[in-house]
């Protein structure tokens, strides 16, 4: 548990400018705690995850019919299991499965297809895009345990559209690109997408670090973190109640005075200095120097790639 809680804090705010009131008191305090954690990469906002990989499905035929959504399949076991993940026929554009009629065996694509009508065709279902926790707030690094590399987070959907526009590279994952922001099945929120690239068809997993978004300390059962100080909250807020003129010019704010809000700034800079040298002492990460190349290689250089591109 935290030494300080929100409501000590903001009670806090409101013992030397009631005039706030209540509400403006937790503004002060909530909107505080996230410039604070918003400032730099915390070692409490660091989590670890997994992109997990579905061996590929391709049992069956299907049929599909330009501009529409719907995909039949004969001879196929498709389940529920298969809801947000890739399918892809031919040199076709890639869709994503929003639903799946068990009973039918029928998909439902996020978009129309966009391809010739074709009938009893081979095809792929597999997972190429992936969505991140919903806590998420940015990536850190995706890594392969196996063949013991660090996959590239740097490069963008323009720059995989121009080396490989079909995506038709398949095996051992070595890049992660940001690709749109996705509301899983059964969820309200959108959340960043991510392609791994090369597909991986096999089953396999990419964990991943990653830094969290912070709580919203006026969400229901929010705590405040037991590194966060409260008399570092405290000073932030109370240099917003010190810039805070009042309600109206008939009733001003006995605590408002810009020297007063300078104090308060200049105290909570010196607690924060003090708070991120703590922290690099738990979690180094604002250190940059020359290292081994921990990536696998130049990603568009392998013997595939020259075959398919003039240059």
């Amino acid at each position: 548990m935290a030494s300080d809680t929100y409501a000590k804090i903001w009670g806090g705010v409101l013992l030397r400018c009631p005039l706030a009131g209540s509400f403006l008191a937790r503004e002060w305090v909530s909107h505080a705690f996230r410039r604070l954690a918003e400032r730099r990469r915390w070692s409490w906002l660091m989590k670890r995850g997994q992109f997990l990989v579905p061996a590929v499905y391709l049992t069956g035929t299907v049929t599909v019919v330009r501009e529409s959504d719907t995909v039949t399949g004969a001879g196929t076991a498709w389940t529920a299991a298969m809801v947000d993940r890739q399918f892809k026929l031919g040199s076709n554009p890639i869709y994503t499965i929003t639903a799946v009629d068990v009973g039918a065996q029928t998909l439902v694509l996020d978009q129309a297809w966009g391809g010739s009508t074709a009938v009893g065709s081979v095809y792929e279902i597999y997972s190429c895009y992936f969505v991140v926790p919903t806590d998420f707030h940015a990536l850190v690094s995706v890594f392969d345990p196996k063949l013991n590399w660090r996959l590239y987070t740097q490069f963008t959907q323009q720059e995989l559209n121009t080396w490989d526009s079909q995506r038709a590279m398949r095996g051992q994952s070595y890049m992660v690109s940001a690709l749109d922001y996705y509301t899983p099945s059964g969820t309200t929120i959108p959340l960043p997408r991510y392609e791994l690239y090369p597909h991986q068809t096999a089953e396999y997993v990419y964990p991943f670090m990653y830094e969290t978004r912070p709580t919203d300390l006026q969400d229901s059962g929010a705590t405040l973190p037991r590194y966060v100080r409260g008399d570092l909250l405290l000073e932030m807020a109370l240099a917003e109640a010190a810039r805070w003129p009042g309600p109206s010019d008939e009733r001003k704010n006995p605590y408002y005075s810009v020297q007063l809000a300078s104090m308060h700034d200049k105290r909570a800079e010196f607690m924060i200095m003090e708070m991120e040298r703590r922290d690099d002492d738990v979690f180094e990460d604002d250190v940059s120097y020359m290292q081994p190349n921990g990536y696998p290689f130049v990603p568009f250089l392998d013997a595939a790639w020259l075959q398919r591109h003039a240059l």
